[in-house]
């Protein structure tokens, strides 16, 4: 039930899935992007979907969306630029339409982040240019994730803010945090706050970038009660020799559900 559909990527450029024959290494290869897709509809009760990038020629880009078509996948995301190519190359909206237009299933139009997507209104226009059927939104959404608004882009500094509070909540790693932020911020990594996000340590020294130490602090102090409370610290060590269990009535599971702390050892190779 948590899994509502499995997108297949078979786009990506970073070397390590060319070198491993993954990603866009198979977009060379149709027969067993075939096989793959084939295997996997037939195997599994969700949807099924996949991600390329363009080919040299649109014909090749297009025949290679048929076959894909053929398998019985039920939506296509076409990234309108080549392996080789980079966001600060254009993006080929002529390749993702002529998709659109060669195949009945839904086409989503990908990689606009640059050159078109810069507001939400953008959206709309990056789709009716590709004759998608959908647009998908990486880099943009990075950038600023209110660029969904109807009402309007929210400034960096709201957007940090409130995306700090949900690093806090969730106990986000670090360096994870440091990199959404720098995206937030992407245009003012040269100011005070830029610089000392960069510099900072911790999730709570970002947070003081913000003066958000209380929030902060508010949450570790509820999450080591809670801690205590299930007798785990939050990397699932056990706090007490004896592990707690304890049931948690569910109202609509017969069985109920049982609550356990789980310990992960972590080794070097």
């Amino acid at each position: 039930k948590d899994v509502a559909g499995i997108d297949v990527n078979m786009g990506c450029p970073k070397k390590f899935s060319l070198d491993g024959g993954m990603g866009a290494a198979l977009l060379k290869q149709p027969e067993k992007v075939h096989q793959i897709l084939s295997s996997l509809v037939k195997s599994v009760s969700k949807p099924v979907t996949c991600k390329i990038r363009i080919l040299r020629t649109i014909e090749d880009t297009v025949s290679l969306a048929k076959t894909i078509e053929s398998t019985g996948v039920k939506a296509l995301a076409v990234h309108g630029r080549l392996q080789t190519e980079r966001p600060r190359d254009s993006v080929h909206t002529d390749f993702i339409k002529a998709v659109a237009e060669s195949v009945s299933i839904p086409v989503i139009a990908n990689g606009g982040s640059s050159d078109w997507i810069k507001t939400y209104e953008d959206i709309d226009k990056y789709k009716k240019e590709t004759g998608a059927a959908s647009v998908m939104i990486a880099r943009a959404a990075q950038w600023n994730p209110s660029i969904f608004r109807k009402e309007g882009l929210l400034p960096a500094e709201d957007v940090a803010k409130a995306y700090i509070r949900y690093a806090i909540r969730y106990d986000s790693n670090c360096a994870n945090a440091k990199y959404c932020l720098a995206q937030i911020m992407r245009d003012n990594l040269e100011g005070a706050k830029g610089r000392e996000l960069l510099s900072a340590a911790s999730l709570r020294q970002i947070s003081a970038i913000w003066a958000m130490e209380d929030v902060f602090d508010l949450n570790e102090e509820n999450l080591l009660k809670r801690e205590e409370e299930l007798g785990i610290d939050r990397d699932g060590t056990a706090l007490r020799s004896s592990a707690k269990r304890r049931r948690i009535e569910a109202e609509e599971d017969e069985y109920g559900v049982w609550e356990l702390p789980v310990r992960y050892n972590k080794y070097s190779l």
